[in-house]
């Protein structure tokens, strides 16, 4: 189980609207061992800390895992990862290894960038892409927070700004969430 607490940094204290809490990601080794381990190894070394979720997709997905800096002169060190073998598909029809809400995976179908999508909703045309079978899946209170996140439109320059840092982010995009830290609770699959 991975648990990582999101919060809306730059929001109003008395904005109850806002997505914040702690999202629980349990992660299926023995059915997407390359994926799972790529993922574990990417929280073992921090990538996902102080990551926003710069892409929210009412209906569709949320996505993060690019490298912001860090505040207050933290490492800044851009981490690359190795791209993982992808893991078969399922020969069972399990519906954990397909694009339903609550799924996790890889952007692009690889772990090489470092970005992870959720499945806001059952999205099982993305099933049909190399590499794009979930991993892992956020239970349905976890889901709630992921509701909450707010959706910019797409192409406003999200990625651009969250390279730039916070008070990029802040001026253009003050209801953006960010994951504040992941981590591992337990490793029992």
């Amino acid at each position: 189980l991975v648990q990582c607490d999101l919060t809306t940094p730059f929001a109003d204290e008395s904005d109850e609207s806002s997505a914040h809490g702690t999202l629980k990601i349990a992660v299926h080794r023995t059915l997407a061992p390359l994926a799972s381990n790529a993922f574990l190894n990417m929280v073992k070394y921090h990538h996902f800390d102080h990551n926003y979720l710069f892409r929210a997709v009412k209906g569709f997905i949320v996505q993060w895992g690019i490298e912001s800096p860090k505040p207050n002169g933290g490492d800044n060190h851009k981490t690359k990862f190795p791209k993982v073998d992808i893991d078969p598909p399922p020969t069972n029809g399990d519906s954990i290894r397909s694009n339903v809400r609550g799924a996790l995976n890889f952007a692009g179908g690889n772990s090489v960038m470092g970005q992870v999508y959720v499945n806001r909703s059952k999205n099982s045309h993305l099933d049909r892409e190399p590499g794009s079978l979930p991993f892992a899946t956020l239970d349905e209170q976890s889901m709630s927070i992921i509701d909450s996140v707010y959706s910019y439109k797409e192409g406003l320059g999200q990625v651009k700004a969250v390279k730039k840092g916070d008070e990029e982010m802040k001026k253009l995009f003050p209801r953006i969430s960010r994951i504040e830290r992941c981590w591992i609770e337990t490793d029992t699959e």
